[in-house]
């Protein structure tokens, strides 16, 4: 497999408040930070790291969170790409507000220009993106190829952390498909918008799969201003 970089190109995100940024509050840049030194305790060691991110419904903010942990990663200075795994109804392209010609399952069923996989530049600190491509009839069958694994055992000799954007757990199966080669998932799972039903069958699908659970996301948490933790923060950035 041969990799085709695009050139660094800089793609205007509509709001950029969502995107970890120097516009990102410092509570938000705080909360990624621990995410990411949760994640690199529960996968200790060298090499590269797989994670796979997926949530038990729609509009969990999955794939957000998935963008947001890369650029974290990169922040310091990690090589970290992402790859929108959602073959049914992908996000991480409109949300970057890149091209998503030529991308994941193209490069699958080989008819990505060159047979090559197209690789887009983003942020600063920059990011690697793979998006989903053309929307295939078969999604499951092309996650669970042998050209899938061989492109993320390939990925892994150029980059520290892979991060694998799927679709939700209840509602398809495409997350657990590749759980012999994710090395930890998070679930994200939204306040007030989260059903205990869809994350308890999330639970059991990715038990059944034997998928490595390293944590739960709580996204979109309305903390009112932080009650105590608000002063916490407040004198805490002053420090920085």
């Amino acid at each position: 497999m041969a990799q085709r970089k695009n050139k660094k190109a800089v793609f205007k995100f509509d709001n950029e408040t969502m995107l970890l940024s120097s516009k990102t509050s410092f509570a938000t840049l705080e909360a990624f930070k621990t995410l990411r030194t949760n994640v690199i305790f529960s996968l200790p060691g060298n090499g590269c790291k797989t994670i796979g991110v997926t949530s038990g419904n729609r509009s969990e903010g999955k794939s957000l969170t998935s963008i947001n942990l890369a650029l974290s990663f990169a922040q310091l200075g990690k090589r970290v790409i992402i790859i929108d795994c959602d073959l049914r109804i992908p996000s991480i392209a409109a949300k970057l507000n890149i091209p998503n010609n030529d991308g994941l399952s193209n490069y699958l069923v080989g008819t990505s220009n060159d047979d090559n996989l197209n690789i887009v530049e983003f942020g600063d600190p920059s990011i690697s993106v793979v998006t989903s491509g053309s929307i295939p009839p078969d999604p499951t069958s092309l996650l669970s190829s042998e050209a899938m694994k061989k492109m993320i055992s390939i990925l892994k000799n150029y980059y520290d952390y892979i991060i694998l954007d799927f679709p939700p757990v209840s509602l398809v199966t495409d997350a657990v498909l590749l759980s012999d080669v994710v090395d930890g998932y998070l679930v994200v799972v939204r306040q007030n918008s989260s059903e205990f039903s869809r994350i308890n069958e999330t639970i059991y699908q990715m038990e059944f799969a034997n998928a490595n659970v390293i944590g739960f996301v709580y996204n979109a948490k309305v903390m009112d201003g932080f009650g105590k933790q608000s002063k916490y923060y407040k004198y805490y950035k002053e420090y920085k």
